[in-house]
Formats: structure tokens, C-alpha cells, sequence
């Protein structure tokens, strides 16, 4: 149990680097995939049920198997203000959690995912469940699958 808790935060480590490439497999069989996707503002889809924008799609590199046995993180790039007034760019993990003031209260947007096997659904939801399009834009999402070799 333990080597594989070791596999595990090893793999987790290895996960951060992931992004200088689209996938590798390391000595211990673990294996790493990261994929980017970037979804358009006119992409988005209002979803009444629960009350969000959503962009849904099949993707065939997430399995059964990675989705009952692996692992998968998330993340988007969104724009920082620095000190200065300039701005760059940050990867915050899903959900990523936004608050700031709205009238006389807080108002919060979160921006997150849902996975089924071979399905992604990201989402960008507000407080106040409104279908209000001022969230919306063009937002590029990354995902990391980390999986053992011999499950897949």
C-alpha cells in the first residue's frame, strides 16, 4: 500500500511538469497524457437544469478504465492583474472559485469540469444561477490524465 501511495505522489509531482509534454510513461508504469482545449464563447450552452453554461464533449482518452482507476486533474489559464496595471497569464486548478463585489454584496463565479467515461463537460456557473452571458468567453482548459500502464 505504501509503494503505491509513493506511486501516486510521485505521479502527482511528475503531473506539474506535464505540460512540456503531451504524454509520457515513466519506469514505474505510470503514465501521463495532458491535453489543452479551447472552447469559444459561442461554444457555450446554457443548461436550465443546473442552472449553467456548459460545453460538453466526447473524448475517447478518457476511458472506464482511467476514469475508475486513474486520475484526472484540471486547469485554466486565466489573466492576473499585476501591480502595475499590466497583465499575465496564471493555470488555476478546477474549480477555480471567483469572488468580488456586485452590488452591495459578494458575487461568485466558479469555473469547473465533470467527467463521465469519454466525456468532458466544462462549465462556468454564478451564484446567482443566472443565465447572464457576461461570464462567457473564450477560455482554454488543460487536462492531465495520469493512469498505470497495465490498468489502460
Amino acid at each position: 500500500m505504501r509503494n503505491r501511495w509513493m506511486k501516486l505522489r510521485d505521479c502527482l509531482l511528475l503531473a506539474s511538469f506535464a505540460a512540456l509534454a503531451a504524454g509520457c510513461t515513466f519506469e514505474n508504469g505510470t503514465e501521463i497524457q495532458t491535453e489543452h482545449f479551447t472552447v469559444k464563447q459561442r461554444d457555450w450552452q446554457w443548461n436550465n437544469d443546473y442552472k449553467r453554461y456548459e460545453y460538453i464533449f466526447d473524448y475517447a482518452g478518457l476511458g472506464r478504465d482511467i476514469y475508475e482507476e486513474g486520475t484526472v486533474l484540471g486547469g485554466v489559464y486565466v489573466n492576473e492583474v499585476d501591480p502595475g496595471g499590466g497583465t499575465y497569464e496564471v493555470l488555476k486548478t478546477l474549480p477555480y472559485v471567483e469572488s468580488f463585489p456586485y452590488q452591495n454584496r459578494s458575487y461568485t463565479r466558479t469555473i469547473s469540469f465533470d467527467i463521465a467515461p469519454r466525456q468532458v463537460t466544462f462549465y462556468i456557473q454564478s451564484s446567482d444561477l443566472s443565465d447572464d452571458e457576461g461570464d462567457l468567453g473564450t477560455y482554454e482548459f488543460k487536462i492531465t490524465l495520469v493512469w498505470e500502464r497495465e490498468r489502460r
